[in-house]
């Protein structure tokens, strides 16, 4: 059933997609709020199954650029089932919408196959996006090792690409200063958290996070030990081989946000939704057999809205 379905990336597949994000978003909603669901709360449910159902979209297409093909495809079935096992900790906001965006364009601008040409422009395109989601959030400057993985590659390690780096944080920073001075009388956006002097503890004493921590602990695993042949740069795939590397940055750094209280506002985790459906989705395609596929995602489906239905106090045991 839904190995079927999911099986190539098509039209067919991005709308079978939205409508099980909207099911599950909705779903997910009606536990939140106890089954009180006003009219605001089923439009924003509509607005975030169009907003994650773009997300998949980005994703998939960092990955391969054309439709009609089997690589990819398994994420627009990963994304709503990561939805399902995320735990929920506060809303979902227009700025946090805006930083899932400015990442996925980053992830975009970084997976384009080069063709063995020099990276320059999109260094210097990488250097102003990280530069302007930073401003939000100081720690997310921990994206800039995005750019910085060219230098890994001999043939990038070049003096002009490390200027341009360099020049375009220092431009975009002194642009972004001037119009936030302009407009609230200061020259920093917001405020800065705090580092969490014991990290960890918070963690330790959150036990609603567990089934989520286990998630990514999973997904570190897969992410270790399972590298399907076409994310390897050896068979000439770039755009793939790019991908898995910055998902997996992107979940590094998730987890520091999280060890530390770096993120500002509630959802503690919320960095960590589209690497771990990423790698979730590598763990279900690792499965040959579409009758085993079919019964981890109903298992998937049944724990999560289990757990869902448990935090909420809707049932017990």
């Amino acid at each position: 059933m839904f190995a079927k379905i999911f099986k190539r990336v098509s039209i067919l597949t991005f709308i079978a997609s939205f409508f099980l994000c909207l099911i599950i978003i909705f779903f997910s909603a009606y536990c939140i709020y106890s089954g009180e669901l006003t009219q605001k709360i089923i439009l924003k449910t509509l607005w975030m199954s169009l907003f994650f159902i773009g997300t998949t979209l980005l994703v998939s297409l960092s990955e391969n650029k054309n439709l009609n093909q089997r690589f990819g495809a398994v994420h627009l079935l990963s994304f709503p089932l990561t939805i399902l096992l995320y735990n929920y900790e506060g809303t979902f906001d227009f700025k946090k919408g805006l930083i899932t965006l400015g990442l996925l364009i980053v992830l975009n601008i970084y997976t384009t196959d080069l063709k063995q040409k020099q990276p320059s422009g999109q260094i210097f395109l990488l250097g102003i996006l990280i530069t302007c989601v930073s401003f939000f959030n100081y720690f997310l400057a921990f994206f800039y090792a995005v750019p910085l993985l060219f230098f890994l590659e001999p043939q990038y390690r070049k003096r002009k690409n490390g200027i341009l780096l360099l020049a375009s944080i220092f431009l975009t920073l002194q642009f972004l200063m001037a119009v936030s001075y302009l407009t609230t009388d200061s020259f920093f956006y917001g405020r800065t958290p705090t580092l969490a002097e014991n990290p960890f503890a918070s963690m330790s004493q959150n036990v609603s996070e567990t089934p989520w921590i286990i998630t990514i602990i999973f997904s570190l695993l897969i992410s270790i030990f399972n590298r399907p042949k076409e994310y390897k740069f050896a068979v000439g795939k770039n755009d793939a081989y790019r991908a898995f590397q910055f998902m997996l940055v992107w979940q590094i750094i998730s987890i520091l946000f999280r060890s530390f209280d770096l993120y500002l506002g509630n959802e503690k985790w919320i960095l960590s939704i589209i690497p771990t459906a990423f790698f979730l989705g590598l763990a279900i395609e690792f499965l040959s057999k579409d009758r085993l596929k079919n019964s981890v995602i109903i298992m998937i489906i049944l724990v999560g809205a289990t757990i869902k239905l448990y935090q909420h106090q809707l049932i017990s045991f």
